[in-house]
């Protein structure tokens, strides 16, 4: 269906019955109603969405074996982002699940002495689109220590010093 026979379906429909097509989404499909948990919803119902989603994340990146880590499930962790960054209202609110993610992953990185590919890239990636974020929206100072705790835990690794030095 196109966004005009849509506009035209909606034009067809008297208030009442838009009511109707509104909570029959609202209960049906699960988006919907995170997207208005987020948008109508309070500081508390966001924080409780973000808090799931970090828990999700912080999951993708636990392991058992010292000797012989399991590889994080970075596809995951992306899909989590994505799923979030859909629902978000406000722009700024990803920078902390960014640099969240980040955080995790140069920490699994450093205690499992774990290098890939995949891991410096997600590592490099989430920490771009903090960076972004947070001069898009001038929140250099309230999240300066956590960049540089980041940047300080990246040098752990030589490849992941120089791509965040290049940011």
């Amino acid at each position: 269906m196109r966004v005009n026979s849509f506009k035209k379906f909606l034009d067809s429909l008297n208030e009442e019955e838009l009511r109707d097509e509104m909570m029959r989404l609202f209960t049906k499909i699960e988006e919907v109603k995170t997207f208005y948990k987020m948008d109508l919803g309070s500081d508390k119902d966001r924080k409780k969405i973000f808090d799931k989603a970090k828990k999700l994340i912080a999951k993708k990146y636990v392991t058992k074996s010292y000797r012989k880590p399991r590889r994080p499930r970075i596809q995951k962790v992306n899909k989590i982002l994505s799923e979030t960054r859909k629902s978000t209202v406000l722009d700024y609110e990803m920078i902390d699940i960014y640099l969240f993610t980040a955080e995790t992953a140069v920490e699994f990185m450093r205690e499992y002495d774990f290098h890939s590919d995949p891991l410096t890239n997600n590592i490099c990636n989430c920490f771009e689109k903090a960076q972004n974020l947070i001069q898009d929206n001038l929140m250099e100072d309230e999240f300066a220590e956590r960049v540089a705790a980041i940047r300080e835990k990246g040098k752990y690794s030589r490849e992941v010093r120089m791509r965040l030095r290049e940011l």
